[in-house]
């Protein structure tokens, strides 16, 4: 790399300082584009596609300074209403490693969510550590992974294809939509290093378009395939892929012969990893170049100040399912084994090791509420309380405050439930966390049960807690109705 592009070494200390991150101008294109250079070998793509990017309405094109010299770039794109991917992040090559990347991805992020995303999401390769783990801190997740591939048209060129129409786009997205494909991608298609929702709207067009080819060439169809343009090359890129195993390489083969009679001569391949990659390979893409991209997704959950992160609800619905998936895991084990092995063995490994006890750490944390009961029918009342809160809430012991004369049970930062424990008595108080829930009409059969009056409202003249007395067994079925109402609301409110 040439002295004129060498940026200055600098201290360690004080390099965010100098970094600055704005809208990207047109005065950055020499800088950024010199820059481009010393990246991937001098073949990145950034010269392409830089004045599109400048010029995009509905997007944003970052330029990261430092020290006033334009040294990186990151895009914000609008890929259909609401969803956004973030693409495009570079840096100096001079100044890796001083935690400025993540200061441009933390100004993306942000610029991002004045979008009005749905979904905020982007793609990097397999083995891209640094990408993964910039979004990974930012809880994204991964929700595809496929394998890009490229193909020569030219042996191709004389082969023939059918194109759907219109009229069949019932019979399309029919198989779109309960396809493996699109199953495997949680319901994106792929074009080039880009993915979006692949709903009937993209379907259609895509059928509109010529871009749906279909199989058998006569009849009812049983394999479709779609394809789109490459926003830098503007090459196609075979993005989805339905059909039996046959159908599926010869319309990959299709697809080849397709991008030839459009005047192409190559195309790109980005497919779920796995069996339908193999079988489209085969068809005449490279597997010399082949390589990975894992696709990485900020969901509804987790964008809004509001919201309960992804992770905390994946937590509470593993809880809820708990004896469930230990039971499978375990089939699995037993069935996969090299050896015969004891059933109970491998669970107990199981719970140790991959799913957490919940119920046994649960009870721990609540020793000291336990002891306050002084029979053994109202601890084993307390115990079902317990089990009802974590099969109806997914309630851990991070959700748990023990008190002076109890524990009091918190969902997403709402008041969920409180246990009141004494030596001849046990009160559950179910609420106020959810708005108005329980009609003042309502009666759940425990030993007594007092609605509370600062929690009514008076145009639906409902209360938002109440606290039932369980000095029985035959109380806890009041107990389980209560936390069931709740529950309905608490899961029903998105």
């Amino acid at each position: 790399m040439g002295d004129r592009t060498r940026m200055p070494a600098g201290r360690r200390r004080g390099a965010k300082e100098a970094l600055a991150v704005r809208r990207a101008r047109p005065s950055d294109r020499e800088a950024i584009l010199e820059m481009s250079k010393a990246i991937w070998g001098g073949t990145d793509y950034l010269p392409l596609v830089w004045d599109e990017w400048l010029n995009d309405a509905k997007g944003v094109l970052l330029t990261a300074t430092y020290r006033g010299r334009p040294v990186g770039v990151s895009k914000i794109s609008v890929l259909a209403p609401g969803e956004i991917w973030l693409e495009g992040l570079r840096l100096h090559p001079d100044l890796q490693g001083r935690g400025l990347v993540r200061e441009i991805n933390r100004v993306a992020f942000r610029e991002a969510l004045k979008l009005q995303p749905k979904t905020i999401r982007y793609s990097t390769g397999v083995g891209n550590a640094a990408s993964r783990h910039l979004g990974e801190i930012r809880g994204f997740w991964q929700v595809a992974r496929a394998r890009w591939m490229w193909g020569s048209t030219d042996a191709h060129a004389g082969r023939r294809v059918r194109r759907a129409g219109l009229a069949e786009i019932d019979q399309v997205w029919s198989i779109v939509e309960s396809s493996e494909c699109r199953r495997l991608t949680s319901g994106l298609m792929a074009t080039g290093w880009r993915f979006r929702t692949l709903d009937r709207r993209l379907a259609r067009r895509l059928v509109a378009a010529g871009q749906c080819l279909v199989r058998p060439l006569r009849g009812s169809i049983t394999t479709v395939a779609l394809y789109d343009h490459g926003h830098i090359d503007r090459d196609p890129c075979l993005g989805f892929v339905a059909g039996p195993r046959r159908g599926a390489e010869a319309i990959a083969r299709d697809a080849l012969a397709a991008a030839a009679a459009d005047g192409h001569g190559e195309s790109t391949a980005m497919l779920p990893v796995g069996p339908l990659a193999d079988t489209v390979r085969q068809a005449g893409y490279d597997a010399e170049l082949a390589t990975e991209a894992v696709v990485y997704e900020l969901g509804a959950r987790g964008m809004q100040k509001d919201d309960e992160p992804f992770e905390n609800v994946m937590a509470r619905t593993l809880r809820r399912r708990e004896d469930e998936a230990t039971d499978l895991l375990t089939d699995f084990l037993a069935e996969a084994a090299p050896q015969r092995l004891a059933r109970e063995n491998i669970r107990d490994f199981v719970r140790r090791t991959m799913i957490p006890e919940t119920r046994r750490r649960l009870y721990g944390t609540l020793r000291p509420v336990t002891d306050r009961l002084g029979t053994y029918e109202l601890r084993g009342n307390m115990r079902a309380v317990i089990d009802i809160l974590i099969d109806r809430f997914g309630i851990a012991e991070e959700d748990v405050r023990i008190g002076a004369t109890g524990a009091s049970f918190r969902l997403g930062g709402r008041g969920t439930a409180r246990i009141t424990a004494g030596p001849r008595s046990l009160r559950l108080t179910v609420g106020p966390g959810f708005g108005p829930l329980f009609p003042a009409t309502t009666r759940f059969g425990a030993g007594k049960q007092v609605f509370d009056e600062r929690t009514r409202d008076s145009s639906s003249r409902r209360y938002g807690a109440v606290t039932l007395s369980l000095s029985d067994p035959a109380h806890i079925r009041g107990a389980e109705r209560a936390l069931a109402m709740a529950a309905r609301k608490a899961f029903g409110r998105r």
